[in-house]
Parts: C-alpha cells; structure tokens; sequence
C-alpha cells in the first residue's frame, strides 16, 4: 500500500472567534474549526471541530482550564468520524477526569506483525466501532494523582481483502470482537501550561487488565509508561522530551497490539505501518517561537516494536525526523494549531490537528 500522502487535516477556517460563557469573568472559551482534509485511505472529507475550554462554578481564576474537544468528519468512502476527548478539573484541580467518547466507521491499514512486515505486503480493512475511554483521579499530593482507567471498543471488522492475511491467517481479532478493560493509573504533572508547557514533568504509568470478568472477548494485560520533560531555553525556546513504553502479556487482538507510527509518536509513519506486544520509543522537540502567532518546530524519534523485549536489536530501531509550524489559535490558553511533516525510512507523512504531540 502507497504511503501516507496529502494532508489530513486542512483547516479551511479556523478561529471563527471565542464565545464567552460569562460576561464578566470570562472563565469559557469556544473555538470552532471547519475541516477539511485528503488521504489515500479516505479521499475527500469535510468536517468540523472545536475546542472549549472553561472552568467549573467555584474553581478559581488561577485553577487549570476544563477541555472538550470535538470532532465530526464525513468522507467520499462513506466514512463517519464522531469524537470528544475531554479533560476536566473538579474542584481547584483536586480531581481529574479525562477520556474520550467516539464512534468510527473507518479504514485502517495492516501490515502484518513484528518488524518485518511493511508496505509492500500491507492491507486495508473496514472497521465500526464506538468507543469509551474513561479516567477518574484523585490528588494524594501536590501535583500527583492515582485512580482508575476503564476502555471499552466494540470492534466490528466489516470487510478485509479477499487475498489478505487477516482473511487467511490465524490472526487473533481478525473478525472484530468486544474489548473491556480495568486499570489502575499514577499520574505526576507539574507542567505550567496543559497544551503548551515550558517547564515542568508529565508522567503517567498504567496497569491494564482486559478479562472476560469485565465482559471482554479476549484475556491481556498491558503496562503503559509516558513520560515528558519540559525545559525553557534562551529567547524562549523550549526543549521537550518523552520516553514512552507499551508492554504487553496474554493474547490481545491484533488491533490491540503496540502501534508504531500516527499523529503523536514516529511521526511519517502510517499508524500501525509496525506492530507488536512490546513498544519502545523516545522523542525529542525544540519548539521556537517566529513572529506574531507563528512557530516552528523541529523533532526526531527512534522507536521499535518486538515480540518480547529480550529481541529488541538495535538494527531494529526504525526513525523519524521532522518540522513543522505551528499558528496560536487561542493566546490565554496557548493552544496551537498543528502542521507536521514526517520522515522515516522510505515513508513520510502530513499532519495538520490541533494541541501537540506531547
């Protein structure tokens, strides 16, 4: 299957203006975005997203914004894209909750399992599927928070290639089922800014079980570690960091499996172009601001996904290199608009979205 080309996310207006929720103190703010965009596996789509953001009745002025972000997106394959990621703070930040509700109808590419399998031997496959992520913490400490993590996918593979693996392998998944899942999470954050920060630690570890105790078709568990580091240097150019792992036991899905490549890790990559039980990666960014609302951005990455860690190689490690732009949508909040370009080996990609990648 060719590449990633063309761009997937083109705002053809962005910015319509903020919508004050009150008059006085201004504690909300609404930011619509019409979209557009063109890939391979989509073709032409239109759509429209936005962000809001606000705090919650009695939070102070100084307290950490509340989230929504929405997305709908209609394509010519007859594709549908609903979504709604959201974080909230509850009481001056002393709980969170983030996650996202969604529902796709969608195209997503397979290139078989491990290191080895790449473009030339990939697939696509049709997919529906509504979706739950749910978090809930509580604060024990300053800038610490523990809790629970529920996922849920309802994962109805509609159509695969005649002549591809997933019809004619034993591929755990291949016809769809239902995912459900308990974890527990720790969560450290002492970022200044949510969507920009330029100082400050995030990190967040997650032990994940999904069982047919909680109504799953399928028994794995997952440990989940991100971690990102914030520096500000001179001129007000900031250095970022993120390590990020994805452990795997058991026997998940292949749409469950570690996904090497997307719109926040291995950036050029085609999201799932590589995957296995066990990921690694490391990222790195210097953000720099240019004139009025504009930035740049350079980044790289090595990542890698392998059976088991012991058979990690160091010939195994694929890269990622690459620049982008970035236009401030909303000054307060800091909270950019996003255009990528990837390179990895023999492959690239264009992003356009919002908020960054880590």
């Amino acid at each position: 299957m060719n590449r990633i080309i063309g761009i997937l996310s083109i705002c053809i207006l962005f910015s319509l203006g903020k919508l004050n929720a009150q008059k006085d103190d201004k504690r909300s703010s609404f930011i619509p975005l019409p979209i557009a965009f063109f890939t391979p596996e989509t073709n032409w789509g239109l759509g429209a997203a936005g962000v809001y953001s606000f705090r919650f009745e009695g939070d102070s002025l100084g307290s950490r914004p509340s989230q929504f972000q929405f997305g709908f997106a209609y394509t010519l394959r007859n594709q549908l894209l609903f979504y709604l990621p959201f974080q909230l703070f509850l009481k001056n930040g002393k709980y969170k909750v983030y996650g996202e509700l969604g529902y796709y109808r969608y195209i997503y590419e397979f290139s078989g399992i491990g290191n080895e399998g790449f473009k030339e031997e990939s697939e696509l496959f049709s997919v529906n599927f509504p979706r739950l992520r749910l978090n809930g913490l509580y604060q024990i400490k300053p800038d610490i928070f523990v809790g629970l993590r529920y996922w849920m996918d309802d994962y109805d593979i509609v159509e695969v290639e005649a002549e591809g693996l997933l019809a004619n392998a034993p591929i755990v998944g291949a016809e769809g089922g239902f995912l459900s899942g308990l974890g527990l999470v720790y969560n450290k954050d002492t970022r200044d800014q949510i969507f920009y920060p330029s100082k400050g630690v995030y990190t967040e570890a997650v032990v994940f079980l999904n069982h047919r105790a909680f109504g799953s078709d399928f028994n794995y568990s997952k440990f989940i570690f991100d971690h990102s580091i914030y520096r500000k240097t001179s001129w007000k150019h900031i250095l970022a960091f993120n390590v990020y792992a994805e452990l795997t036991a058991g026997n998940p899905p292949f749409n469950q499996l570690s996904l090497l490549g997307g719109t926040k890790r291995m950036r050029g990559y085609f999201e799932g172009a590589f995957r296995d039980k066990q990921y690694l990666t490391v990222q790195t960014e210097y953000r720099m601001p240019l004139f009025w609302r504009f930035g740049l951005v350079l980044f790289g990455a090595y990542g890698v996904v392998s059976e088991d860690l012991g058979s990690i190689e160091i010939g195994n490690l694929k890269y990622s290199i690459g620049a982008g732009l970035r236009f401030l949508l909303d000054k307060k909040q800091k909270v950019n608009l996003r255009f990528d370009a990837g390179f990895g080996k023999n492959t690239s990609g264009l992003y356009v979205t919002v908020s960054e990648a880590f």
